[in-house]
């Protein structure tokens, strides 16, 4: 069995989870108060979104301290706490690892911008003078430092130096492993976190370390070096990419990898298209999802390893944009029946939806819309906080609330928790073995067949003696097949 595929990941943006003390802004004794609603659940993984102390002007993602949790969250001893009460609760934590940059405002990055040569002088990328300034991710005019440095992403995310696939006689240095401060650097974090009992990482913009290289050979190469440092000393460790690329982030060592809401992949296709599949079937397109699909399949197989199907993230519009309640149910069945390691958003279980009418708040621009509150309840300030006046962002009084959902046998929360209390009870959807079948959309893992009728019409699927664990609609057996209706699925399970 592959390694943390009995797990089902339930990812947290801090900010908006749950406020503990009444500041309007979600933290770690928020999360730690949630863990037996996300245990009920049956969730036993947790992705917490960046943490540590950040100027927030992308969403966390633009680290100052690595070494130090962001005040509006807690503090180290907070986050050592909700380490013990979730592993008390057999739920893994993986924080969120940001290798490729650090903000313009971390020390290190504040000393390397010195003209004066010093212990991070070579961290960041540096040309050898301000008026070198490729075109580009390149600022220059900024510090006292001749030099222009390079960004990662945006304008105050200076990349980290990992080297570059090849030098020349100015500052592009050349990838090596016995000199690269890059992985020096984020080698010791990772090694922090992991002696502090965090149990592994996802890994943002995974594919960009190593500069100026198409086919990522090199960035391979170094993350083969840095998981062969780590797992001689935490071989449990478990680490996801946001790579979207199989071939390349699990050849590289990763346990898993992310599948992306990228145009034209499987997920896209099936949930957030212009006229999804679950919405609407088009011949031509379900050819592309299954493709997509088989060839991601097939190289998580190759290397041993786990893919994730997510039912979204902080990035992305939420999946409830897209299709109704109906077809939500089929699009978790999906998620939840897949091989891998499945990964849902807080707040896709009650079916939220992206507040499109927002301005930008932490660098998020367009995503700020999909890191609303939750909605715990029905009380003032919805179980998030207690101080509805400071709310880190306008409360979400449309979406119904975790109380009422759990009430309601027929919400799609109490959905999601069945499915992942069938995978975990059968094992045949925690290993690898997955078979597509002849009928759009039809699948075997083991004993058990998953169909999911894309089509307008009812189709019929030739079973063995068995019981039906799941089905959305009623359905008929008639001489040895089950008929189910139209934009239908049902989970049958042979003897």
């Amino acid at each position: 069995m592959k390694r943390f595929s009995d797990r089902v990941f339930y990812e947290i943006y801090p900010t908006s989870f749950c406020d503990s003390n009444g500041d309007g802004v979600g933290d770690l004794k928020g999360i730690e108060s949630k863990l037996n609603y996300i245990s009920d659940l049956g969730f036993n993984g947790i992705w917490l979104n960046p943490i540590y102390k950040s100027p927030f002007k992308d969403g966390g993602y633009d680290v100052e301290d690595f070494y130090e949790i962001d005040k509006k969250f807690g503090t180290m001893d907070d986050l050592k706490s909700l380490i013990k009460s979730a592993h008390d609760l057999d739920i893994k934590i993986i924080l969120d690892l940001v290798p490729g940059h650090l903000s313009v405002n971390s020390k290190e990055f504040i000393k390397s911008s010195s003209p004066i040569k010093n212990e991070y002088s070579d961290l960041f990328i540096w040309t050898d003078s301000v008026w070198n300034t490729p075109s580009g991710k390149y600022i220059s005019g900024q510090y006292d430092r001749d030099g222009a440095f390079m960004v990662n992403f945006f304008a105050h995310q200076a990349a980290i130096n990992y080297g570059f696939r090849k030098g020349d006689s100015k500052f592009k240095k050349e990838f090596s492993l016995e000199d690269n401060p890059g992985r020096d650097y984020i080698l010791k974090v990772i090694m922090f976190y992991l002696d502090m009992g965090i149990d592994g990482f996802r890994v943002d913009m995974a594919d960009s370390l190593v500069k100026d290289e198409d086919d990522k050979e090199k960035t391979i190469e170094l993350w083969n070096d840095i998981f062969d440092r780590v797992r001689k000393v935490h071989k449990e460790a478990f680490f996801v990419s946001e790579w979207s690329n199989p071939n390349r982030s699990l050849r590289a060592g990763f346990d898993s990898d992310f599948i992306l809401d990228h145009y034209n992949n499987c997920l896209h296709i099936l949930f957030r298209e212009e006229k999804p599949l679950l919405k609407e079937f088009n011949k031509s397109l379900y050819k592309k999802f299954i493709k997509d699909l088989k060839w991601r399949i097939a190289e998580a197989n190759k290397f041993n390893a786990n893919l994730s199907f997510i039912s979204g993230n902080h990035d992305t519009y939420r999946i409830a944009d897209y299709l109704s309640k109906d077809e939500l149910k089929l699009a978790y069945i999906f998620i939840l029946t897949m091989p891998g390691v499945p990964f849902v958003y807080a707040g896709d279980e009650l079916m939220q939806m992206t507040d499109r009418s927002l301005l930008s708040k932490d660098g998020g621009y367009h995503r700020t819309g999909v890191r609303t509150p939750m909605a715990f309840d029905d009380e003032v300030g919805r179980g998030f906080t207690s101080n509805v006046k400071k709310s880190y962002l306008p409360l979400d009084e449309r979406t119904i609330s975790v109380k009422k959902s759990l009430e309601d046998e027929g919400s799609l929360l109490n959905l999601i928790k069945l499915l992942i209390k069938l995978r975990k009870e059968n094992h045949d959807l925690e290993d690898r073995d997955f078979k597509l079948l002849d009928k759009p959309f039809a699948y075997r893992r083991g004993k058990i067949i998953v169909f999911i009728n894309l089509l307008d019409e009812d189709q019929s699927i030739e079973v063995k003696t068995g019981d039906v664990l799941y089905s959305t609609s009623k359905y008929e057996v008639v001489r040895g097949k089950i008929v189910i209706a139209a934009h239908q699925a049902i989970i049958y399970k042979e003897v």
